[in-house]
C-alpha cells in the first residue's frame, strides 16, 4: 500500500509532529508498505517527485528530537518565499494524490482545524482522522463543550476565556483548585 505520513507544517507542534509522522513512518515501513514521510509545508521539490514512492529513502533521516523550545516558524517559512500563495509544499497534492491513503500526523492549527482535510476532501485524497467538520469543531473546546452538554454528555465545570480576559484574578472565575486549563 502507498502511504504518505503527513506531518511538520508551521505551526508550533512542527517537531512534535515530525517526530510523531517518523514513529508511524517507521511502523508502517516495517510491514511491507510503500511510505514517505513529507512536510506538508516544505513538500518535495525534487523533479522526480511522480517515482517517489518506488525509492528507497530513509525519509527520516533529517527528522530531529522534541526540543525544549518551539521551533523558529519564521525560519522554516523563510525555506519557501512563495509560502503565501500555497500552503501546500511542492508536490505535496500531487504525491498524496498518489497515495492510497494519508496518514495524518499533524499537530496544532492547520493540521487539526479541518483545513487540510477539506481541500483532500476536494482534491480526492483518502486520509486518516476526522473529516473537516469534526475537526474544525473539535479544534473549538468552547464549541465542542456546547455540544457535549447540549447532547446531555456529562462535562466538569469550565469557562473560556478569551486573550483580552487572562489578567481576570482567579477568585473571579467561578473556578476552584484543582483545574486543568
Amino acid at each position: 500500500m502507498k502511504i504518505v505520513v503527513l506531518a511538520g507544517g508551521i505551526s508550533t507542534e512542527r517537531d512534535v509532529s515530525l517526530v510523531s509522522g517518523m514513529g508511524i513512518y517507521k511502523a508502517l515501513k516495517s510491514k511491507g508498505h510503500q511510505v514517505m514521510l513529507l512536510d506538508v509545508f516544505l513538500g518535495y521539490a525534487n523533479e522526480d517527485w511522480k517515482n517517489v514512492f518506488e525509492k528507497d529513502v530513509d525519509w527520516t533521516a533529517s527528522v530531529g528530537a522534541i526540543k525544549d523550545q518551539n521551533p523558529d516558524i519564521d525560519a522554516v517559512k523563510a525555506l519557501r518565499p512563495d509560502w503565501k500563495k500555497n500552503f501546500f509544499g511542492p508536490h505535496v497534492i500531487d504525491i498524496c494524490q498518489q497515495a492510497d491513503v494519508v496518514f495524518m500526523a499533524l499537530h496544532g492549527e492547520n493540521g487539526e482545524n479541518g483545513k487540510i482535510q477539506a481541500a483532500f476532501d476536494l482534491f480526492g485524497i483518502q486520509y486518516t482522522g476526522s473529516r473537516y467538520l469534526g475537526s474544525a469543531l473539535a479544534m473549538d473546546k468552547g464549541i465542542s463543550k456546547k455540544m457535549f452538554e447540549a447532547a446531555g454528555i456529562p462535562t466538569p465545570h469550565g469557562i473560556s476565556m478569551s486573550k483580552a480576559q487572562r489578567g481576570i484574578p482567579f477568585a473571579e472565575t467561578g473556578l476552584s483548585l484543582p483545574c486543568v486549563v
